[in-house]
């Protein structure tokens, strides 16, 4: 839209000439509207020359920022140089505002000076011998009219010319600054939609009151149409689909001049994301969850849930149906209860995605008493029942069976939550950023997705018929799925050594020393000969001490937990060197032009280790990076990082594993990879990435 409106513009100033005062006219050949010059402003010893480009508009006339806004060309510059030597991105102050014939535009009048680097590469030294060096400089300038104009300009030397020291500085002072590469300091208030378009109200976080806010283009096809500000608040009014993009600009505040951005936006009640991407995410999170039966971290419970499908009721088809609605009905309670957690943590402002439960030693000590509590259930060390379940329900099973189904549902769910299936993660990026409504409605649709083949199975056993009939095989796989949940237990005591250390180990040892201890005395004082009120009343005594030892010791556990990356880099067995992800070093790579792959994971989170292991521990994979001159980098969110929650929001993403090539550190032009990655689809992306930052600096 706005590229049209520039033609039309510009084709009817051909067409229609006489439209414009004589005097206008006349200045066009004699006085042009816009001078320019260039001039050095700081020369580093050795290094980066800072360059500025003074733009000087006859009154009436001006130029535009690098976002120009509904109408306009932003101010561009081609350098010519030397091999060896490149430049850096074109440096913008922050603008004014224009309105011209009903629509906003940004630029800047009277007098601007923009910036520039000119710098060796691979940390040669800058020569004077390569001076003077020229450039084109192309703008389009409005008044009462628009007239595109340009300029060839040398550089002379790099030494600073003092007569425009001042001058530098004034307008150096207006370059927006970073608190950090991916500070996120505009939180979304509010998101609706009225008369077609998206009314966005987003609250400013940093220090001081805001005095103006200029967006920056958010993305092709969407405009921004109207801005207000009133104190940290901003209005944006913004034409497109917006679900699902991130936002930035720079906010010019009583503090200083900062560049800021949002976590994805959503769309509220009352104005809800588009009916087909809304199908399509719903779809993607069904299949998602169906998946979810299948990854690593859920293999423990699924053999449990076949176990139930062939166990005492295996031939009973009515009691089966009944228990797998149970068992559903644990998963749904259990999708529900994170629903809420999201709701809550998303409210207090904080940055959460998928498995952040897992984020919190004492979550992680709660889980791992669970399973093992379950474990010893499976070797017969305790029977636990519901209180009662009466009806026609309870004559068709026990209430044992009830409560085991159940739990199967409510362990399953967090067993699962360090995975993301395939399509599970696109449709996560995606519910994350919708208001509370649909989070429930999309962690409902996963929950579904993950019951269903289980619910299926209950209510047509014929498909079980290629599982052996009951017998003695039972006992002993029941005994051998005793094991494996155990093996579980060894595999959470791990991801809690990540956060505690050895501290944490021992203090879930010693929990589950005690639950050990408290299940056991628990079965022999109401074994299943005891009356229901005594059952109930140890039993209830014994949840109570088991949580109060829970407690206890994860107190201690979180105490040594929180505990940030101290930074750094490590050898893999291939020779890759990977770096500890930081938002500087980011900032570094993108400053250098350097192509990095980021690799994004966590300790508890089984798919990530597979991921280590069978795609980017391959051998080609590592002479790939090596021969592209790839960096490595490996975001670790075993424990919370926002600026890693921050960065995943921005590829769209709630969840780990996640793999990012990103060409020149340019994180624009960043490829995210699919959840599912084959060593193949590594190296084509690996490859792709070359060409695709020659292009970058083909640009620049």
């Amino acid at each position: 839209m706005k590229n049209i409106t520039i033609v039309v513009v510009l084709f009817l100033q051909l067409l229609f000439p006489f439209r414009q005062s004589a005097q206008a006219f006349l200045l066009q050949p004699d006085e042009p509207p816009v001078q320019a010059e260039l001039f050095s402003v700081a020369h580093e010893p050795g290094g980066r020359l800072l360059v500025g480009l003074r733009m000087q508009m006859l009154p009436g006339w001006h130029v535009y920022w690098k976002y120009p806004g509904e109408v306009g060309l932003p101010v561009s510059i081609s350098w010519s140089l030397p091999d060896g030597y490149r430049a850096g991105d074109l440096m913008f102050p922050h603008p004014e505002r224009f309105e011209f014939e009903g629509m906003t535009g940004y630029g800047y009048s009277g007098e601007v000076v923009l910036f520039s680097t000119i710098e060796p590469e691979a940390g040669d030294v800058l020569s004077s011998g390569i001076f003077p060096l020229t450039t084109e400089i192309e703008w389009l300038a409005c008044g009462e009219f628009c007239m595109p104009g340009s300029a060839r300009l040398e550089l002379l030397s790099p030494e600073p010319d003092l007569q425009f020291a001042s001058l530098a500085r004034k307008w150096i002072d207006r370059l927006p600054k970073k608190h950090g590469e991916y500070d996120q300091l505009l939180q979304l208030s509010s998101s609706r939609e009225k008369g077609g378009v998206t009314v966005v109200k987003l609250e400013y976080m940093g220090a001081g009151d805001l005095r103006d806010f200029y967006p920056y283009a958010p993305h092709e096809g969407i405009s921004c149409v109207d801005v207000s500000v009133d104190g940290k608040l901003i209005e944006l009014s913004l034409e497109g689909d917006v679900a699902g993009v991130v936002l930035g600009g720079v906010a010019v505040s009583t503090e200083g001049v900062f560049d800021v951005e949002t976590p994805a936006l959503g769309v509220e009640q009352g104005g809800m994301p588009g009916i087909l991407t809304l199908v399509l995410m719903l779809c993607f999170a069904f299949g998602g969850g169906v998946l979810l039966n299948v990854m690593p971290c859920v293999l423990p419970v699924l053999g449990l849930k076949v176990f139930s499908l062939v166990g005492p009721h295996g031939e009973e088809s009515a009691t089966g149906r009944y228990l797998s609605l149970f068992f559903a009905a644990g998963v749904l309670f259990s999708f529900w209860v994170m629903a809420g957690f999201v709701w809550v943590l998303q409210g207090m402002g904080e940055q959460i995605g998928w498995g952040f439960q897992f984020q919190s030693p004492a979550f992680i000590m709660f889980i791992a008493g669970l399973v093992f509590a379950f474990g010893l259930n499976l070797f017969g060390i305790f029977e636990f029942s519901a209180p009662v379940v009466s009806g026609k329900v309870g004559k068709l099973a026990s209430n044992k069976d009830i409560a085991g189904s159940f739990v199967s549902g409510v362990l399953a769910t967090t067993l699962a939550t360090p995975c993301t299936a395939p399509f599970l993660g696109t449709a996560l990026g995606f519910a994350f950023t919708q208001p509370p409504l649909l989070i429930l409605v999309f962690f409902t649709v996963i929950a579904l997705g993950m019951a269903a083949p289980y619910v299926l199975l209950a209510w047509h056993p014929a498909w079980l018929k290629f599982l052996p009939r009951p017998g003695q095989w039972m006992f002993i796989f029941k005994q051998v799925m005793g094991f494996v949940l155990f093996a579980v237990v060894i595999w959470l005591a791990s991801i809690l050594g990540s956060h505690g250390g050895a501290d944490g180990i021992l203090a879930l040892l010693l929990l589950l020393f005690c639950i050990s201890i408290i299940v056991w005395g628990a079965a022999a004082v109401a074994g299943p000969g005891s009356s229901g009120r005594k059952r109930l009343g140890v039993w209830s005594l014994a949840i109570v001490l088991m949580l109060s030892a829970w407690q206890f010791f994860s107190a201690g556990a979180v105490q040594q937990a929180g505990r940030e990356p101290a930074g750094g880099a490590y050898e893999d067995a291939n020779g890759v060197t990977w770096h500890d992800f930081s938002p500087g070093l980011l900032a570094a790579y993108r400053e250098n032009r350097q192509t990095v792959l980021i690799d994004f994971t966590a300790d508890w989170c089984l798919t990530c280790k597979a991921l280590e292991a069978g795609v980017l521990g391959n051998p080609r994979v590592a002479e790939t990076l090596a021969r592209l001159g790839i960096e490595a980098v490996r975001a670790d969110w075993t424990t919370r990082n926002d600026d890693i929650t921050a960065l995943l929001q921005r590829f769209g993403r709630s969840g780990v594993p996640l793999l990012v090539v990103i060409p020149k550190g340019d994180l624009e032009h960043a490829e995210v990879l699919p959840e599912v990655v084959s060593v193949g689809m590594l190296l084509e992306a690996l490859e792709r990435a070359v060409p695709a930052a020659s292009e970058l600096d083909h640009h620049m």
